[in-house]
């Protein structure tokens, strides 16, 4: 059975042991980090994203409400059990109206935690199931610039809105930089932070004055008109646009940007698909590999995670297999390159399909889109190959790191 991923934040370390003994008896709550510290707590929750948040109210009660209600509202989908010595029904209303999902008094009792505990499961298995019946959110990911992620996202939602008639939205997560709106060439009134700031009241109509409509069909969420506005975009923020899009698009495409910071990481969390994109040289090979051991360790290396080569030439000295064999991975698609019918796209505020449309590469988003949208029955397992001259390297270099 899964086990609930806990932060317990209280200066008590009786507290605190006690709920940890508590948890592990019910053996449904982990916990998995402890602090005194009100900021500590608040980078562990934007680093791990637990799925419950016990928060201590102290000697200080209106200062720690002051701080759920901060929580509460970046992170929406935190389950908050506020903790207190007292349970006077104002200091209950008070924790409740900040943002707080239940509260515990102490000494916390095994029944009450248990409660909670189902309450989180029912709340966790609901949004699951919006998730399964809402739309789809395809991540475009690498953590190293330049392999083309913008291009991908862009000309693959196209292939997604043309031809198989689905109602794509694209947004762009690279807040601080980001190109989409120059490759659709369209300058939209509006941005993600208009959304984020109205994403839990707006409807339908709202939402599409948000939203730029390009003349394919595919809908854009722009990037922040500052540079300054990405720092008011929080990881919260951040699920709450991709929820509201999955209720509302067959397809959300995402344009991310090419490091792991909390909003980045929400969105790969949340994606149905993440297109992991390399290109066949061996720096790029070797960070897409740390990627790989990275979303390892947190979790997301999964059938979500799909390998795109990008710029992909046939006789190229890195062989297809050899590149499995490598990463222990197998290659979900190739885009073929096209260096001068990619820069012209750019360059024009076109989409391949526009200027291209007979291409290989212009074809190659077609065919990447009848892969998602049609994906096969059985995927294919990761090879494992003999150790080549480029896999000693790999493992050379992973081995001084």
């Amino acid at each position: 059975m899964d086990r609930i991923s806990c932060l317990i934040i209280e200066s008590d370390p009786e507290t605190v042991r006690h709920i940890d003994v508590l948890g592990r008896k019910i053996g449904t709550i982990d916990v998995r980090w402890k602090t005194n510290s009100v900021e500590t707590g608040i980078g562990i929750i934007r680093k791990h994203l637990p799925e419950m948040a016990i928060i201590g109210l102290g000697s200080d009660p209106s200062s720690m409400i002051e701080s759920i209600s901060v929580v509460a509202k970046e992170f929406s989908s935190l389950y908050i059990m506020a903790l207190s010595d007292h349970s006077q029904a104002d200091l209950i209303l008070r924790a409740m109206r900040s943002g707080a999902n239940d509260f515990l008094t102490k000494p916390v009792k095994e029944n009450d935690l248990r409660a909670a505990a189902e309450k989180v499961f029912k709340l966790k298995n609901g949004r699951e199931a919006t998730h399964r019946s809402g739309g789809r959110i395809v991540s475009v990911f690498s953590n190293k610039g330049g392999n083309g992620t913008t291009t991908i996202a862009v000309n693959l939602a196209d292939a997604l809105s043309r031809y198989h008639g689905k109602k794509v939205a694209v947004v762009d997560l690279v807040l601080a930089h980001g190109d989409v709106t120059m490759f659709f060439n369209v300058n939209p009134n509006y941005s993600i932070l208009d959304l984020a700031r109205n994403a839990q009241k707006v409807d339908y109509d709202f939402l599409h004055t948000l939203l730029v409509k390009h003349s394919s069909g595919v809908y854009i969420l722009a990037d922040p008109p500052m540079i300054e506005d990405a720092e008011n975009i929080s990881a919260g923020q951040v699920r709450e646009v991709l929820t509201t899009l999955r209720s509302m698009f067959d397809y959300i495409v995402v344009d991310t940007p090419h490091q792991f910071d909390e909003r980045t990481l929400t969105a790969l969390e949340m994606s149905d698909t993440v297109l992991l994109v390399s290109l066949l040289n061996l720096p790029s090979l070797k960070n897409t590999q740390k990627c790989l051991d990275l979303f390892g360790r947190i979790g997301l290396r999964d059938e979500r995670v799909r390998l795109v080569l990008s710029r992909y030439l046939p006789n190229d000295e890195i062989s297809r297999e050899s590149i499995e064999g490598i990463l222990n991975c197998p290659v979900f698609f190739s885009v073929p390159n096209d260096y001068p019918a990619v820069i012209a796209s750019i360059n024009r505020g076109k989409l391949l399909r526009e200027i291209s449309p007979v291409k290989d590469v212009t074809r190659s988003f077609g065919e990447l889109a009848a892969l998602l949208v049609h994906p096969e029955e059985k995927t294919a397992e990761p090879k494992t190959k003999k150790k080549g001259l480029f896999q000693r390297i790999f493992q050379a270099e992973r081995r001084t790191n």
